[in-house]
């Protein structure tokens, strides 16, 4: 089968429990448009100006770099690994955890993105009534169905979306900047929190840029997979960490540094509120960009917990987004998304070290080919569950007892630590091979 008829089909295979064929695998540009658009968020305009808002703008910018550097290394291995592989993350999960110890790791992080799904939809209904005066409840209900249907086409309606909505982004972020820095301050690179701000430490800000990506950033397999190699998998993903999503905060950045917003603690640089009173040219365009801006957020994190439960229950992708999109949207009408933030941020620090785990088992510590084959068909793998165990036991303790540390820091280098100890000492062990080939 050519690429060219496989291009246009309008529903390609999702190939839910198989690696991606060759044939199916898309262009460079393609897949960095699904990661490139991905963080092109307003989100990431909010969290770049509070970040700002608490640290100032030079020490700001510079933990905004940090943290994106922090994804690029672990969402770049991850996908260098999908490229090679054309395998999900269910199934890439399955090799280091386990024939059914996968399930723990595959169903938490399926579940949270949905969680995240729910509160973007609340997040657009939240917008356009705040911003615009809309219906809160319509324009909820109407952003969800938007984003369940485009996530039912699959990985084609996500590279378009990306297309649109990253250059969407860049033109309204820079002329809310240019009219920020009219009716404010330009003397952006100098200023430094307002009186009476509370102060966020350096490492915390760096724990906020990554961890807003850390569930869909470590499973970033099921949009790399489509990779023709990893190289290009790799690639993808640099286009959104650093550059997309670093580009994205620092607009933030810019307009609370101008000094524009008020509660810039609290609303970040949420240029919405700037571009509402444009004009109807700018209005228009504000409102077609709130549904596409949320909508690529949506749709990715509905995807990768579609595909992920699909490859959990056997079920096809496209019926699995349809019911995961309906809880989501009912999560969202009855207006409790507003209480999921706090929960999915603390669940998103027991992440980290799961992304580490992989990289370590299957790129950095790599088996030769016969204990790969003894060791894929255990049904559990305990080394894998006590490294991640331990791991999100420090980055809990440093969440709450040394919060001016980074939290995602060190449950990637206390995770890669643990997973290397004990794999050094199990081929250390007399007789370790024989005992670990028969768990399970």
């Amino acid at each position: 089968m050519s690429t060219n008829n496989v291009d246009k089909k309008l529903l390609d295979p999702e190939f839910e429990t198989t690696p991606v064929p060759l044939e199916y695998r898309k262009s460079l540009s393609s897949v960095a448009a699904v990661w490139f658009g991905f963080p092109m968020v307003l989100t990431s305009a909010v969290i770049g100006g509070v970040i700002t808002a608490m640290l100032g703008f030079k020490a700001g910018v510079a933990a905004i770099l940090a943290g994106n550097l922090l994804l690029c290394l672990i969402v770049g291995a991850l996908s260098y690994l999908a490229g090679k592989t054309g395998e999900n993350f269910a199934m890439t999960a399955q090799r280091t955890f386990g024939r059914f110890g996968y399930f723990a790791v595959s169903g938490l992080l399926s579940t949270v993105v949905v969680g995240w799904f729910a509160l973007m939809v609340g997040l657009t209904g939240d917008t356009m009534a705040r911003s615009f005066g809309a219906n809160l409840l319509w324009m909820t209900l109407l952003g969800g169905v938007l984003y369940v249907a485009a996530t039912f086409i699959g990985i084609k309606a996500l590279t378009f979306l990306g297309w649109i909505a990253a250059p969407l982004y860049l033109i309204l972020g820079i002329i809310a900047v240019v009219i920020a820095m009219k009716t404010g301050s330009s003397d952006f690179i100098n200023y430094e929190p307002a009186a009476g701000v509370g102060i966020m430490s350096f490492g915390a800000a760096v724990t906020l840029v990554f961890a807003t990506f850390a569930d869909s950033g470590t499973m970033t397999a099921d949009f790399t997979r489509w990779s023709k190699n990893g190289r290009e998998g790799l690639l993808a993903a640099i286009s959104a960490f650093p550059f997309g999503k670093f580009i994205a905060e620092v607009i933030g950045a810019l307009i609370v540094a101008t000094g524009v917003i008020q509660n810039p603690a609290a609303n970040g640089g949420d240029f919405m509120p700037i571009l509402s009173g444009q004009g109807p040219l700018l209005t228009i365009l504000a409102i077609v960009f709130v549904f596409i801006n949320l909508g690529v957020g949506c749709t990715h994190c509905l995807y990768n917990g579609a595909v992920g439960w699909s490859h959990m229950t056997g079920k096809k992708m496209r019926s699995l987004t349809v019911i995961l999109g309906i809880i989501g949207i009912i999560a969202a009408l009855s207006g409790i998304w507003s209480a999921f933030q706090s929960w999915l941020e603390l669940l998103g620090l027991i992440v980290p070290p799961i992304a580490t785990i992989i990289i370590m088992d299957q790129l950095v510590l790599k088996k030769k080919s016969a204990d790969n084959q003894a060791s894929d068909s255990m049904k559990w793998k305990p080394l894998a569950f006590i490294a991640w165990g331990l791991a999100s036991t420090v980055a809990l303790f440093v969440n709450f007892f040394a919060p001016e540390f980074s939290v995602a820091f060190s449950g990637i280098v206390s995770s890669a630590i643990f997973y290397y100890i004990g794999n050094r000492l199990i081929k250390k062990g007399p007789g370790a091979n024989t005992k670990i080939s028969h768990v399970g």
